[in-house]
């Protein structure tokens, strides 16, 4: 995020995505962040090791998964990790046993498995890789920090010395398992003769299969692999973690895989609408719904305002998120309050440390302060955390808009309350959400733009995102503050459709 009369220095960025060649997808590369995406507790939401948890009424009890012979080739050194591999090989055996029964009933013809199998790459393999438009290659040109699918020998292959690995300690092995069903949506894509189309449709198209086996895997089918709401959580982070880099060249590169934000958009759509909705991605016009925001080399910032400003400028005042989100949020509801005629006075932004006396609204518990910001209407204030946000503001994997996405939620409650909204709870806060969504839709970079605005930087959408499904109920019958798909869907609705859309959210 930034306002768009600062401009600094160019800086470069750094990206993990591997180089493509014609027979294979551009691959997915892991970004890990310092931390995982916070609960509101402010712990980390995805543990090391997942526990599985009850799911509604239910409870899903993991199986102990063996390594499945016969399909993951190792290599010579056999599985190098232990904690996973049996988890790895069931996952790639339910992907296959899925397709077996969804490719004919969505294409019409038999499905055929990988002929050139699925491949563990790591630096001490001596046993051959198959290469991509060549015989052989190695591990550093074949799949370092990624995992990809090469129709040149119809075979997958996986980082299995730092990419996984880094992907299953940061969120837990079923993101691998998302991850890989992405990569295996791409030999879908292959049976079903649209190798040819756009990359970035592609991606997305994988994206939705990821989903839509994800559901077969929640839904208690009869696969190896059962998920519950946590794994269903994590593989939607793991969208974001494998989205394109802040850097990226935006939805023209062929190399594109989107943002999180168009990621975890995709994947929700196979997970709610199985594999016959994802058939449509190339015919329907997908890539006008994606929202691309290229990054500024210019900004020091690298698209992140600093919670507060050390060094405002005299004239121009702080260039930080305290000052800026306020004021942009002041501007939009002021104005469209003015425009429809109702009667509204802005919300004021009261820091508080919870270390301290917290602050006491009527109606409002004691729990829902710490780690939030939260509207009183007493006072119409919404007072916010300063350890909080913060710590949201320095995190690598939040950053300044997930400051904006609390900070809009909690100024939507004020906007409801002016209108005499007269929902609760899940409803009310799916309503914000939406919100929230047609806020961040007007400060969309666009042409004829102020140029003292705010406006969004690449990345800030997936910050949104990931601070959305931290916030989400831990099960779907929560019922609280919605759940992650729930929130997610929210929104999108307010990004895509605007202020109007929100009026039609689902009851």
């Amino acid at each position: 995020m930034r306002r768009r009369t600062i401009a600094f220095a160019a800086l470069a960025a750094a990206a993990l995505l591997a180089s493509a060649c014609g027979a294979r997808d551009s691959g997915v590369s892991v970004v890990i962040g310092a931390t995982g995406p916070s609960d509101t507790a402010g712990g980390a939401l995805f543990p090391t090791d997942p526990v599985d948890t009850a799911v509604g009424a239910t409870t899903t009890t993991q199986p102990n998964y063996t390594v499945q012979a016969g399909v993951v080739d190792f290599g010579e050194a056999g599985p190098q990790h232990p904690a996973y591999d049996g988890f790895l090989t069931s996952a790639f055996d339910d992907i296959q046993t899925f397709w077996k029964d969804a490719f004919p009933a969505a294409y019409g013809k038999d499905f055929t498995p990988l002929a050139g199998g699925i491949f563990a790459a790591y630096p001490s393999r001596t046993a051959p890789i198959p290469g991509c438009g060549k015989p052989q290659s190695s591990y550093g040109d074949v799949a370092e920090g990624t995992a990809f699918y090469c129709v040149d020998g119809d075979f997958i292959a996986y980082d299995d010395a730092k990419g996984l690995p880094d992907l299953v300690q940061q969120l837990g092995k079923e993101a691998v398992a998302v991850v890989l069903a992405h990569e295996f949506g791409h030999a879908i894509q292959a049976r079903a003769n649209e190798w040819d189309q756009p990359g970035i449709l592609k991606e997305q198209q994988a994206d939705c299969f990821a989903g839509a086996w994800a559901a077969h895997a929640a839904n208690g089918a009869k696969g190896l692999v059962r998920f519950d709401d946590t794994d269903v959580r994590a593989g939607l982070v793991a969208m974001i973690q494998v989205a394109d880099p802040v850097a990226g060249q935006g939805l023209g590169d062929p190399l594109a895989h989107g943002t999180g934000f168009d990621r975890v958009g995709a994947f929700q759509d196979g997970f709610q609408g199985g594999v016959p909705r994802c058939t449509t991605f190339f015919t329907e016009d997908r890539a006008a719904k994606m929202i691309d925001i290229p990054f500024d080399s210019f900004d020091a910032n690298q698209g992140n305002l600093p919670l507060i400003d050390p060094q405002p400028d005299a004239t121009k005042g702080p260039n930080d998120i305290v000052t800026q989100i306020p004021n942009s949020l002041d501007q939009f509801w002021t104005t469209l309050a003015k425009q429809n005629k109702v009667p509204f006075t802005a919300p004021k932004f009261a820091p508080f440390d919870p270390a301290g006396p917290l602050p006491s609204c009527a109606g409002i518990p004691a729990t829902a302060w710490r780690n939030n910001a939260v509207f009183c209407a007493a006072d119409n204030t919404i007072h916010w955390d300063k350890a909080e946000m913060a710590r949201l503001a320095g995190d690598p994997l939040t950053g300044d808009m997930s400051v904006g996405y609390l900070f809009s939620d909690a100024f939507g409650d004020a906007v409801e309350t002016a209108l005499r909204s007269s929902s609760t709870g899940e409803r009310r806060a799916l309503t914000d959400d939406c919100l929230t969504g047609a806020w961040v839709a007007s400060i969309v970079p666009h042409e004829g733009q102020a140029q003292d605005a705010l406006s969004l930087s690449a990345g800030d959408l997936d910050e949104a995102v990931i601070t959305a499904i931290s916030r989400s109920d831990p099960t779907k019958n929560t019922n609280i503050n919605g759940s992650a798909f729930e929130k997610i869907s929210a929104f999108r609705t307010g990004v895509l459709g605007g202020l109007n859309a929100c009026r039609n959210l689902p009851a």
